[in-house]
Parts: C-alpha cells; structure tokens; sequence
C-alpha cells in the first residue's frame, strides 16, 4: 500500500483512563513520599561512623594520597587540582567519630577517634614537609598563602560543612561521601601548605595554616554533634531520649569555648583585612587621580609595611616625570595605614620614548591611545 494509504487507528482519552492515569501518579507520589519519611536507622548510621573513625589502612593510604596530590596543586598554584585531591579524602570520618562520641557521652570511642584524627594530620602535615623539601626551589604560591590568613568566614563556611555531612550521615538517601569532599577541601590543603611552609622556615604562616585546619576541625565537631543531638543520637541509645539544651552544651563544653574563643580571633582578624583593604583601595584611588595624566600610567602600586611607615612604591611610565613636591603635597593628602603610621609614597618613573620615522608628522597621543599602546 501507499504511504498515503496506511491505515491509522486513532485512541480517545476515555474518563476511564484519564481516572486511570490519575490513579498512577498518587501512587507514585506515595511512594516517593514514603521514601523520603524513612526513619533513621540510628544503630546503622553508628556502626557506618565508628567504622569511618578507625586508624585503617584505607583512611591513611587515601588520605596520603590526596595529600600528595593537593601537595602539587599548591605548588603549581593550581585550584583544580588542590579540589581535584579532595575526591580521595577521608578526614571526616574521624571528626564525626568525636561528634558521635560527645553526644552519647562514651570516652573510650572518643579516644579512638580523636587518635585515628591526630595520626591522620601529623602523617599529612608530614607529607607537606617531605613535599617542601623536595621543591625548595619552588617559590611560595597563592595557593599556599591563601590557606594563611584564616576569618570568620572560614569558620561560618566549616560550621555549615559539618552540619551537611552530619545530616549526609543519618540521612537515607543522601551519600556521605559527596559531602565528604567538601569537608575535606577545609582539612586537607591548609595542613598540607602548613608543611610545605614549613619547610620553607615560615613559621608565621605555617601556625596560621594550622589555625585554620584547627578552626575547621572544631567547627565541623561542634556542627556535627548539633545535627546528631537533634537527629537523636543521645546517651548512646537507638531511641531518641529526653535531653536538653543544657546537657548538649555541658558534652561539648570544651569544643564550645574553643570555637568561641577562635571566634573572637578570627573576627578581629576579619576586621582587620577589612581595613587593610579599605586603606590599601583609598591610597590607590587617590594616586591614580594624581598620577595617571599627561600620558602618564601606573604599573604597579606596592605597600611595604615598615616599623615606622608603609611605604608606597608606585611604579610609573609616561612621557613627564612627577616633581617631587607634587609627591610631598600627596604624602599630605595620604590617609594613616591601619597602624596609624603614616603612608609615604616613593615613585619609580619609566620614561616612554616615541619612535617614528622622519617623514612623519608631529603629533600628541591622547590619554586613550596611550592607555592602548602602554597595556600589554
């Protein structure tokens, strides 16, 4: 038969079946729903934490393995790599051990897990070291002084890692092991750049790395422990008991006044980069308004902070030098660095010469076609 000759059978929707059809999606969505009120199997969720807390080879053979490779991430200044390591991780499994063991108040399973995280961050630490020896020649990156200057964000940001992976743990449907990575990124490379640093003598920073793998560290137990207490993990029962407030504050009393007190540290660290950059972007707004004329361009604006002063060095290229008393009248104008020292501001000039030919004309580049040829 011809195309146009096929026969085609045609189906109206009946009521019958639009009933039908209707029938199929309640009972899907009943299912869906039963799927997500399933009960916390808290004698399952135990058992998966306390295994996850002991000293096994898997937890130091990956967590060796994702040190090495977030090691060279921040060496070769590489952020892809450094969140790449973090898929082998295993550092949170302790930590939710300590969490774990707080809430049901058992002191020999605390010991163990808290052994399992000290082994854990001595043999990573350990790993930086070995790594930084290695490439000593290799310069510090801003990978690795980025993991230096720990503020309260970092702590907000643990707090709300813990309390994902503690709600991973004890929830049904959701892996743990995804959560993990992220909890990870907040261990990993800040106690991997405290070794390469290190090795490199900079103690100052090598303690602030290590302060923000501490702060982590206590801020995703005390997260952790919060979502276990309310999930009821309490007095090492499988039924949720009665406990109160004061009882889950006396359990973690200590990890409680440690975060308050790195609280308080990192908030006064917070505000105090906050006022070095709103310093540092006020002196640079005011020497642009100064020097970026006549053909003039600013390279580079440097602060070396001194005993005394900070010095300003402004490297310039143009066509005329500043003269010195238009650097005198802006010393005047400079606002006090955070320390409230003044600012002074030394300027290297880079002269621009123009070349062409002979029989060309004579002509004066505007600001905009100067800013066009000096940028590279």
């Amino acid at each position: 038969m011809e195309k146009d000759q096929d026969p085609t059978i045609v189906v109206e929707d009946s009521p019958e079946q639009e009933k039908y059809e209707l029938l199929k999606e309640k009972l899907k969505y009943k299912q869906a729903e039963r799927e997500n009120s399933k009960k916390i199997d808290h004698k399952q969720v135990r058992l998966n934490i306390q295994a996850d807390a002991l000293p096994s080879k898997t937890f130091f053979i990956m967590n060796a393995l994702a040190a090495i490779i977030a090691g060279y991430g921040l060496l070769s200044n590489s952020a892809a790599v450094v969140i790449g390591a973090m898929l082998v991780a295993m550092m949170l499994g302790p930590i939710s051990g300590m969490a774990l063991a707080f809430i049901d108040n058992r002191w020999l399973f605390f010991k163990t897990a808290f052994k399992t995280l000290v082994l854990g961050v001595s043999m990573i630490v350990s790993i930086g070291i070995i790594l930084g020896l290695i490439n000593i020649n290799l310069p510090i990156t801003h990978e690795i002084l980025s993991r230096t200057q720990p503020t309260i964000m970092d702590l907000m940001i643990a707090l709300a890692g813990g309390a994902a992976g503690a709600f991973a743990a004890v929830s049904p449907r959701l892996s743990v092991a995804v959560v993990g990575v992220a909890v990870a990124t907040a261990l990993v490379p800040p106690l991997v750049a405290s070794g390469i640093l290190i090795a490199h003598l900079e103690w100052k920073h090598a303690a602030n790395a290590l302060l923000l793998a501490l702060t982590n560290i206590v801020a995703i137990q005390i997260s952790s422990s919060l979502v276990l207490w309310a999930a009821g993990f309490r007095r090492g029962s499988d039924e949720e008991v009665n406990s109160t407030v004061i009882e889950f504050i006396k359990r973690n009393i200590v990890s409680l006044l440690v975060l308050f007190a790195l609280g308080i540290y990192l908030s006064f660290n917070f505000m105090m980069m906050l006022n070095k950059q709103m310093y540092e972007h006020q002196v640079e707004s005011l020497i642009e308004s100064q020097f970026n004329q006549h053909n003039n361009l600013i390279d580079t604006v440097q602060f070396d902070r001194r005993k005394e002063m900070t010095l300003i060095r402004v490297v310039l290229r143009g066509d005329i030098a500043p003269k010195p008393q238009q650097i005198s009248a802006l010393n005047q104008k400079l606002a006090q660095d955070p320390r409230g020292k003044p600012s002074v501001v030394q300027v290297r000039f880079i002269p621009v010469q123009i070349i062409q030919a002979k029989e060309s004309p004579d002509f004066d580049i505007k600001q905009v076609e100067a800013e066009q040829l000096i940028q590279p």
